[in-house]
């Protein structure tokens, strides 16, 4: 539960972010909003691949306990 809440905060903090950088002024120093933009759509996408490997991951041990078990 704990690491699902977690994940849940992430990905709320990320789209908050992402809604951040969308209102950037294009002339700002640093990244243009256009590569923050891209750079937080590209962190949200490997977010999401590593929640579904460590869902991955757990199925596998749970199965592997329950027929070790």
């Amino acid at each position: 539960m704990f690491d699902t809440m977690t994940s849940v905060d992430r990905r709320h903090e990320l789209e908050n972010l992402r809604r951040s950088v969308a209102m950037l002024n294009q002339s700002s120093h640093g990244l243009s909003a256009d590569e923050a933009y891209r750079l937080i759509v590209e962190l949200q996408d490997v977010r999401e691949r590593l929640d579904r490997l460590r869902r991955g991951l757990q199925a596998l041990l749970d199965d592997t306990a329950r027929d070790s078990g």
